[in-house]
């Protein structure tokens, strides 16, 4: 192996990342470091089939449009621009991983019709996976707030209008009204603090 290639071939090895050669022109793969074969289980000859149409065979059928745009977006791009996707490919076992790709124009023909697109892909499943998880504790946290927060507007509400109807009766003793003045400033201070939490849940 030449010193080149055998540098080529480390390189792959150590990022983890696929990079690739497509043909648009004829939607045929011409060439894959192989990574993306040991993410999905396929042998390279059965990788290279399923790679006509631009993957359309494995490529998850809600995700398909966005490759067919991707596409589009590319034989439109300028040299030199990046365009990135995140779809779901099917692994051989059936399942299926999210991957991101940043490709671009890598050859055109004397026509100035895109040849070649040049890309690498990357598995990003357990991102995916993790901004769900963390997507759900948001919307989780919303609602706790949102109900905590009404569940003490009742009692606060009542607690301030029964403070309301003693100072109506008009309190003479000094320690009563020590204790009552402390209970406003408790009750509006948990006013407050519910305001807050209504505010925060709002923003995001």
């Amino acid at each position: 192996m030449k010193p080149g290639v055998k540098f080529l071939h480390s390189l792959f090895e150590v990022t983890h990342v696929e990079f690739q050669a497509y043909d648009l022109s004829n939607h045929i793969l011409l060439f894959s470091s192989g990574m993306i074969c040991k993410l999905l289980g396929y042998s390279q000859d059965e990788y290279v089939k399923l790679s006509n149409d631009f993957y359309k065979n494995i490529v998850h059928p809600d995700d398909f449009q966005l490759v067919q745009q991707t596409i589009n977006k590319l034989i439109h791009s300028k040299s030199g621009e990046v365009i990135e996707m995140t779809v779901r490919l099917r692994k051989s076992d059936g399942y299926y991983i999210w991957v991101y790709s940043r490709q671009m124009i890598y050859e055109r023909n004397h026509k100035d019709h895109i040849c070649t697109i040049i890309r690498e892909v990357g598995d990003v499943t357990k991102l995916i996976e993790l901004q769900g998880e963390l997507k759900e504790k948001v919307e989780l946290l919303k609602v706790i707030s949102y109900t905590n927060s009404h569940q003490l507007r009742g009692p606060v509400a009542s607690i301030i209008g029964l403070v309301d109807l003693i100072e109506e009766h008009e309190i003479t003793s000094e320690h009563n009204r020590q204790i009552l003045d402390f209970l406003k400033e408790a009750i509006i201070k948990l006013d407050n603090v519910i305001h807050e939490i209504n505010d925060l849940a709002r923003i995001n």
